[in-house]
């Protein structure tokens, strides 16, 4: 996308990671998240759920430019991920995932179908809408698989210590990629962090799925379609989220922008994985 392509494919990512934990909570807890299988229950309960229902999550976050120690706003970007979740063969989950992400104006709101790059002075095309649905493998020891690796993509990702203050539950999940397009050319690097927080005993609960609140970061390249060339210098979008939202909830500019360039997802987003779904 926006990240979004490379996001989409890497929402279901997971590595693996230790964790601070409370303990009076966890004598209490029908989960005990030092436990391998509990821990992955709990992060896909946060990050999915544990049955098959529908997923909708959504990101609202500004880019800015960085060239040296200047940082200059750009443009915002706002996006939704539709999922489905369900036990994978041999153990863990399996997620088929679809993103639809739209850029849009820092000042109006209105979808970008072209853009005044300020470092160039030059109007360039945008891109716009969805990505084909993909599926990623989170096994039991929260490693991360793509069910169909992709030529020239280098992928590090990992979750960072789970983290308990209280009732609350936080856990960070880190990735950081690299896409080769030709051999000797300079990488796309893409690197994004997502924290997740919800509420400690409703994920210790029998709830096959609990929605979090999610504060999101990533750097990246010049995206190619600016047209930057190689300036120096790099991106980076700062934002917040919703694992397990209302559809309502999801922002009015990525509503409105669905609206009128992809009415059908508004309908029935679940169409949008049940190719890829049925053929698993």
């Amino acid at each position: 996308m926006t990240g979004a392509s490379r996001r989409a494919v890497l929402r279901g990512a997971l590595g693996a990671g230790a964790m601070v934990l409370a303990a009076p909570a966890l004598a209490k807890a029908g989960l005990d998240l030092a436990a391998p299988a509990d821990r992955l229950k709990a992060f896909v309960k946060m990050r999915g759920s544990l049955d098959d229902r529908l997923i909708a999550s959504w990101v609202s976050a500004r880019y800015y430019g960085i060239i040296g120690d200047e940082m200059r706003p750009l443009f915002n970007v706002r996006s939704a991920v539709f999922a489905r979740y369900r036990p994978a063969p041999g153990g863990g989950y399996e997620a088929v995932n679809a993103e639809i992400a739209w850029f849009t104006d820092a000042d109006t709101g209105a979808v970008l179908t072209q853009w005044r790059n300020p470092y160039t002075g030059r109007d360039v095309k945008v891109p716009m809408g969805g990505y084909a649905p993909s599926k990623v493998f989170i096994r039991p020891n929260l490693g991360f698989e793509l069910a169909k690796p992709i030529p020239g993509l280098e992928i590090n990702h990992e979750v960072l210590p789970f983290e308990v203050r209280g009732n609350d539950l936080y856990i960070t999940e880190r990735s950081r990629t690299a896409m080769h397009f030709a051999p000797g050319a300079k990488p796309f690097r893409y690197s994004e962090s997502n924290t997740f927080h919800a509420r400690l005993s409703d994920v210790l609960s029998g709830a096959p799925h609990v929605p979090s609140d999610v504060s999101f970061t990533n750097v990246c390249s010049w995206r190619p379609w600016m047209e930057m060339g190689d300036a120096p210098g790099h991106m980076s979008a700062i934002g917040i989220g919703k694992q397990g939202a209302a559809m309502d909830s999801i922002p009015a500019e990525w509503q409105a922008a669905t609206r009128q360039f992809r009415p059908e997802v508004l309908k029935d987003p679940a169409a949008l994985l049940t190719p890829l779904w049925n053929a698993s």
